[in-house]
């Protein structure tokens, strides 16, 4: 069955009220992207809903197109914390670290720290042998986090953190340091062992270190007796 022409004056004008209407509240009054107020209300309400994608797309509208707006700030923020709940962590490090480039007297730029942090941290691989750059990220983030708010409770949590990642840090040259080794290369399994006494001395995976040493110096002073 075709439709009437009435039909058809009916459907073009519903299809075009619609197009007009870019995000539509609650209550049913339409709202555009023009009230960053309204809008930002919505993204919150999306992440409660867990539509982490669909409050993305709302937080960028109102930080692209109120840029001088309380709400755009705001948004901006959100916007890393939605990464993190995503467990995005590289996309939120990068995102809390923006906001506090922009506004490094704001009165969250703590929490974006922190959060920094801990984004890398989150980020680090279990198995030791894979690249642990986000270590030293999460280490160097930690560090200024607690250089810039010692008395905030977060830091005691964020300086248990940087003992931690120390140790993870050290266990991978450790790793690589008993690779080498294995593989009888005696001099850069030195290197490796004296490393991890001069740069993370306090670890417990210091004390291996200097046992290995110790019997790597031995090996490598036989050698060099038999040679002569």
């Amino acid at each position: 069955m075709g439709i009437s022409k009435f039909g058809q004056l009916g459907l073009a004008l519903l299809l075009s009220v619609t197009a007009m209407t870019h995000f539509s509240g609650c209550s049913g009054k339409a709202v555009t992207d023009e009230d960053p107020a309204v809008l930002y209300q919505e993204a919150e309400d999306d992440i409660k809903s867990d539509h982490f994608q669909i409050a993305l797309d709302k937080l960028r509208v109102i930080k692209n197109k109120h840029p001088y707006s309380k709400q755009a700030v705001d948004a901006q923020l959100r916007i890393a914390d939605v990464f993190f709940m995503q467990e995005s962590f590289a996309e939120a490090a990068a995102s809390y670290e923006a906001f506090k480039d922009l506004h490094p007297k704001h009165e969250r730029v703590s929490y974006a720290m922190n959060r920094q942090s801990l984004s890398y941290y989150n980020d680090i691989p279990g198995n030791r042998a894979r690249d642990l750059t986000p270590a030293f990220k999460a280490l160097d983030s930690y560090e200024d986090f607690v250089k810039r708010f010692p008395l905030t409770p977060e830091a005691a949590e964020a300086r248990g953190k940087i003992v931690e990642i120390r140790k993870i840090l050290a266990d991978k040259e450790l790793y690589i340091a008993n690779f080498y080794l294995k593989q009888e290369l005696l001099e850069a399994a030195k290197g490796r062992y004296e490393k991890i006494l001069a740069v993370y001395p306090e670890t417990t995976t210091a004390t291996e270190a200097k046992d290995k040493l110790t019997k790597v110096q031995t090996q490598i002073d036989k050698a060099g007796a038999k040679k002569e």
